[in-house]
C-alpha cells in the first residue's frame, strides 16, 4: 500500500508541477479534493465523492498517521483549506510544518486552518501537503476535519468549491470508520 501511494503521489506531483495551466473563459466543472490517512493498521481516502455527513472517524489516542491533502482544478485551484482542531487533539510531527507555499494560521485557541491559494497570475492544476500528525491524549475527544477546495470559476464564471467535513472521535480503541 506504502509503495502504491507514493507511486500516485509521485505522478500526481508530475501532472500538477509540468502542466501549463491555463484557466478558461468560464469553468463550470466543480474541483476534485483527496485525504488520505494511515496508520494504526487503518488506510483510506476520502474524496469529494463521499457522503461525510454520514460518517465518522475513530482515531487512537497517541497514535502517529501519515496524510496526504490535495486539490486539483484543470481550469486552476484558487485555494485549498483544512480546518481542524488545535494541537492538543492533533499535533503535526515534521517540525517546519507547514511548508512552502502552504500557511497555518489559529482561527481560535481550539481551531487552526491550514491553507494554499493559488494565483491567477501563474495558476496551478492543484497542490498536494502531506505529512505526520499525531493525536492527543485526550479521550472520546470529538471535533472534525474540514476539507474545501476552490477554483477560479474561469476568467469571467463563478468559482466552483468542493468541501467535506469529517467528523472525528479520539479515544482508546481502534482505529476505524465508522458509518452510519
Amino acid at each position: 500500500m506504502k509503495i502504491r501511494s507514493s507511486i500516485v503521489m509521485i505522478f500526481a506531483m508530475c501532472v500538477i508541477s509540468s502542466c501549463e495551466t491555463r484557466i478558461p473563459e468560464v469553468d463550470t466543472t466543480p474541483p476534485t479534493l483527496s485525504f488520505e490517512i494511515r496508520g494504526d493498521g487503518f488506510s483510506r481516502t476520502f474524496t469529494q465523492d463521499d457522503d461525510f455527513s454520514r460518517m465518522q472517524l475513530n482515531l487512537r489516542a497517541e497514535t502517529e498517521y501519515n496524510f496526504i491533502y490535495s486539490g486539483a482544478d484543470q481550469g486552476g485551484v484558487g485555494a485549498i483549506q483544512w480546518q481542524l482542531g488545535g494541537d492538543d487533539q492533533i499535533d503535526f510531527i515534521r517540525p517546519d510544518f507547514p511548508f512552502d507555499s502552504w500557511s497555518i494560521r489559529d482561527i481560535s485557541a481550539s481551531n487552526r486552518m491550514i491553507e494554499w491559494n493559488g494565483n491567477r497570475s501563474d495558476p496551478k492544476t492543484g497542490a498536494i501537503l502531506s505529512g505526520r500528525f499525531r493525536t492527543g491524549n485526550l479521550q472520546n475527544d470529538s471535533g472534525s476535519l474540514s476539507l474545501f477546495v476552490r477554483d477560479f470559476g474561469g476568467q469571467s464564471g463563478t468559482p466552483n468549491s468542493v468541501r467535506g467535513n469529517l467528523n472525528i472521535l479520539i479515544g482508546d480503541f481502534p482505529t476505524e470508520l465508522s458509518e452510519f
